[in-house]
Order: structure tokens, then sequence, then C-alpha cells
């Protein structure tokens, strides 16, 4: 249990890694972090307060969905979503305040007397958030502690109304990015801004890659998981293929 516990603390810290050398890279922001993204460039509060209180409204969510449909039985792994919530936001502050003192596309070409910052460089650094932010969903998935509220809600959701997971997942996916361009416009709107750049902040070409290659990498990385599964279980079980 403390195999387990461990290694899902491990995968929410690089999760959270990965999210933030998303967005540090300039080239768009995770699906599930778009909106948070967009409100904390425009209010006080950070992308891990908001990330944090878009999973307890999806907590909440789940709850609705379960009403008189097995919520009992699913009230423990909800429960448990809150503190891990809450550590993923914290995470997540914490990785993007590191990165902004160093690990920068903008710092790095300055080290390398590139002058402006180079493409090539950002996108080195979305693609290594891409691969981080995916090695963390296996060793978020794997122990089997609990999900996070995200997947667990298009879980239920897929579960609830007899849908096919992936399809309903792409449909999450594409809401939360919809949500945060009509955030990102209505904000520039009222700041008399661009409503074209504001945009292309939050939703460029690092939200495409990321949501077409990290199911991928998932499976790939999944695919090698046997000797994980041996250290959190002592067998070679592979439930999560």
């Amino acid at each position: 249990m403390i195999r387990r516990y461990i290694t899902y603390i491990i995968g929410l810290y690089f999760v959270a890694l990965g999210v933030a050398m998303i967005i540090i890279s300039g080239l768009g922001s995770s699906p599930i972090s778009s909106w948070a993204y967009v409100m904390s460039l425009n209010t006080p509060w950070t992308v891990g307060t908001y990330t944090f209180l878009l999973n307890v409204i999806l907590i909440v969510g789940q709850m609705l969905i379960l009403h008189r449909h097995g919520l009992k039985d699913e009230l423990l792994n909800i429960a448990l979503q809150i503190p891990f919530s809450f550590l993923f936001g914290a995470f997540i502050d914490i990785n993007m305040n590191l990165l902004r003192l160093g690990f920068t596309p903008e710092n790095l070409s300055g080290l390398m007397g590139l002058g402006q910052t180079a493409y090539t460089l950002r996108m080195l650094c979305l693609l290594m958030g891409i691969a981080i932010q995916s090695g963390g969903l296996v060793l978020e998935v794997r122990p089997r502690v609990t999900m996070m509220s995200a997947e667990a809600f298009v879980y239920y959701t897929s579960r609830r109304w007899s849908r096919e997971f992936g399809n309903v997942k792409v449909w999450f996916d594409c809401s939360l990015v919809t949500l945060a361009i009509l955030c990102a416009a209505a904000f520039a709107l009222c700041n008399h801004q661009s409503v074209i750049e504001a945009i292309l902040v939050v939703a460029r070409e690092g939200t495409l890659l990321a949501a077409l290659l990290t199911g991928y990498l998932v499976r790939q990385i999944s695919r090698h998981a046997r000797p994980l599964d041996r250290f959190l279980f002592g067998t070679e079980a592979d439930s999560y293929k």
C-alpha cells in the first residue's frame, strides 16, 4: 500500500511538471490546464489554484452523475480525489515557479546567445513536457489508488450513459479548450486587447500536440510497465492497457 501511494504521488508530480513545461513553452497549454491557465493570466489566482477549483467542480459533477446509480460504492474513490487534487494543484504551482527561475525557452535562448527565443527550443520544451506528463500518467494509473477528477468524471459519464470512454474524453477535452477560448476572448474584449492574440496564448499547436500525443505515449509506456507492476503488486497484472 505504501509503495502504491508513493508511486501515485510521484506520478502526480510528473504530470504537474509536464503541464507546467507545456505552458512554459509558450506554444499553448494542455487541454486539462487550458481554462486554468487563461484564468490565471487575468486574475490574481494561480494555475494550480484554478486547477484545484476545476477538480472540485468535477468531483461534485461525479456525485451528481452517480446519484442513485452507485454513489455509495464509489464514495471512497471520489473522496480520495479531494486531497490529491489539492496536492496536484500545489505541484503545478511549484513547478511553474521553479521553471520560471531558469528553465524557460527565453532564458535558454539568452544563454545560448540566440537572441530572440528560438522556436526549436519552444518545441523541445513542449515535447519534453508531453513526454513527462505521459510518464507521470502511467505512474498515476498503475498503482490503482484513485483516478484524478478529470478522468474519473469522464469514466463515470461514459459508464452512466454507456458511451465509449475515448469518445467522451475527446468531447470533454474539446469542451475545456472551448471554454478556455471563450474566456480568453471575453477578457480580451473587456481589456480592449486583441482577441486573436489572447486565444493564441492558450490554444496553439502545443494544445493539439498534447491532445494527440499524450494518449499514444501512455499506451506505449504502459506496454513496458510489467516491472512496475511487480514492484507494486508482486505480479505482472496488466489491467490498464
